[in-house]
């Protein structure tokens, strides 16, 4: 997508709902991300992949379980959100908690750094809040600084930290 508009302010962007038509928008923009990851951890990511399939982005927009959001800023698809409520563990030593799981954050590069990620991470975190959600957790690659600063400015921190040591 090409959008062509002035950097906006966070006050020209507007925060909805997905929906099943966003879907076209949104794929150009989770491919970035995926090609991104698999560009970073070939080892991980299969390459020119399409992170959900229409019929998989048809049942986000409609679970009662799943966050969806869009940004959209003087009528273009600036970003979206996708968050899952579930319980924290289904582990007996744990204590379970609802949390609401931030599983994609993307805002198109026409309007990142003018507020569009702020405004999805804070309309997401708000229903969380409304929805009985005690926490919202995400995972950071070590490798998208970034994110993790973005996040951190958010008022996010680290709670715990997987390592890897490859075998081959």
């Amino acid at each position: 997508m090409e959008a062509h508009v002035t950097r906006p302010s966070s006050k020209d962007v507007s925060i909805r709902p997905l929906r099943e038509g966003d879907y076209p928008a949104a794929d150009v923009l989770l491919c970035e991300l995926h090609r991104l990851h698999a560009e970073a951890r070939p080892d991980l990511y299969r390459p020119a992949m399409h992170p959900y399939s229409g019929e998989e982005f048809r049942y986000l927009v409609a679970d009662a379980e799943t966050l969806s959001l869009a940004a959209e800023v003087g009528g273009h698809f600036a970003g979206l959100c996708i968050a899952m409520l579930r319980l924290s563990s289904k582990s007996p030593a744990m204590v379970p908690e609802r949390i609401a799981y931030v599983e994609d954050l993307c805002v198109h590069p026409d309007f990142r750094r003018a507020g569009v990620g702020r405004l999805l991470f804070e309309r997401v975190e708000d229903l969380a809040r409304e929805r009985g959600a005690k926490r919202l957790e995400l995972m950071v690659w070590s490798f998208n600084r970034d994110a993790a600063l973005f996040y951190e400015r958010l008022g996010m921190t680290p709670q715990r930290f997987i390592l890897e040591k490859p075998l081959i």
